[in-house]
């Protein structure tokens, strides 16, 4: 009778993990059943907040869920990175995050702090690439990296960044370095504060998307100097703008922004918001949008997002 009774349980145990395992499988085949948060760890009305935003408006229509666009601020995206790491693989939180986390908040001053790795999320899609552009008081009448470098001498320049270990805060050290100047830099929680900071004059100079800086150079309060890219751009706005890379520097990359998932998500889940996201980054009237940003739709595959993240890395390494 016992040995009937433990067989009886074996059995039960047997079809209870069965149905488990179907369970997960069922629940992956629908995923999403619960409205998807996308995690923004910057600023409110910075590039990568309004895109997500705007992205968040398509949920529905894509997934058959809303996504719900939110923010966590704190050294300049670490601590939202740091906290997600909370989540379970397939959890219905997504992060964004880019090559300041994962290639330079490792590898500068203050990296024994960093509590992630690139390697603890699942990289989906690229929503964006931006150019970074470097401002400068318009009242100084510095509009190329010699009127800069000859201002410089003796003098500590103060630039307003996005985060003191980010690309921003990055691009501006090496910068510095290159030409030979001292600079001290304002940390902000978003690229767009440290713009806004520099149009009212609490610095003279800052790095942030072209998008952001546009208002304040039509208005005539900032001027363009240089921006981070091999080429520079022209443009109704940037007329001829130099890139760094046109000066013989070699600290230049686009700026990136990845949606990741925790590791160990299911490909199943990262192929159904990979494919939403393309979805709504072909649409024309985002398109348009991504125009009006003065961004680009680069929607990298992991292949591409590793190799960013990697390359990065080596610009920093190399430029220390």
């Amino acid at each position: 009778m016992k040995k009937a009774v433990v067989l009886l349980l074996i059995v039960l145990c047997m079809l209870g993990t069965l149905s488990a395992a179907g369970k997960t499988e069922t629940n992956l085949d629908s995923w999403p059943s619960e409205p998807v948060t996308v995690i923004c760890p910057w600023a409110v009305g910075g590039v990568a907040d309004i895109v997500n935003r705007k992205a968040a408006t398509y949920g529905m229509e894509v997934l058959g869920q809303p996504i719900l666009a939110t923010n966590e601020l704190g050294a300049g995206g670490n601590v939202a990175l740091t906290n997600y790491l909370k989540n379970q693989p397939n959890s219905y939180n997504l992060i964004f995050g880019g090559e300041g986390a994962f290639s330079i908040a490792p590898n500068v001053d203050g990296a024994d702090a960093i509590q992630f790795t690139y390697a603890d999320y699942e990289p989906i899609i690229n929503l964006y690439s931006s150019i970074f552009v470097l401002t400068s008081d318009a009242k100084l009448n510095i509009k190329d990296l010699d009127a800069l470098k000859a201002y410089a001498q003796g003098k500590k320049l103060k630039v307003a960044v996005n985060g003191v270990a980010g690309s921003e805060a990055f691009l501006a050290k090496a910068l510095a370095k290159d030409l030979g100047i001292t600079l001290e830099l304002v940390s902000y929680n978003g690229a767009n504060l440290a713009l806004d900071a520099a149009s009212k004059g609490e610095t003279a100079f800052a790095i942030s998307h072209q998008s952001q800086a546009r208002g304040s150079v039509e208005a005539g309060i900032l001027n363009p100097v240089v921006v981070f890219d091999e080429k520079g751009v022209n443009n109704d706005v940037f007329k001829n703008v130099k890139g760094v890379g046109e000066y013989g520097y070699t600290a230049y990359f686009r700026n990136r922004c990845f949606i990741l998932a925790r590791k160990g998500t299911d490909q199943k889940v990262i192929d159904k918001v990979r494919n939403a996201y393309l979805a709504i980054l072909a649409k024309p009237e985002m398109v348009d949008f991504y125009a009006s940003m003065m961004i680009e739709v680069d929607p990298m595959d992991k292949a591409s997002m590793d190799k960013h993240v990697s390359s990065v890395a080596a610009i920093v390494k190399a430029n220390q």
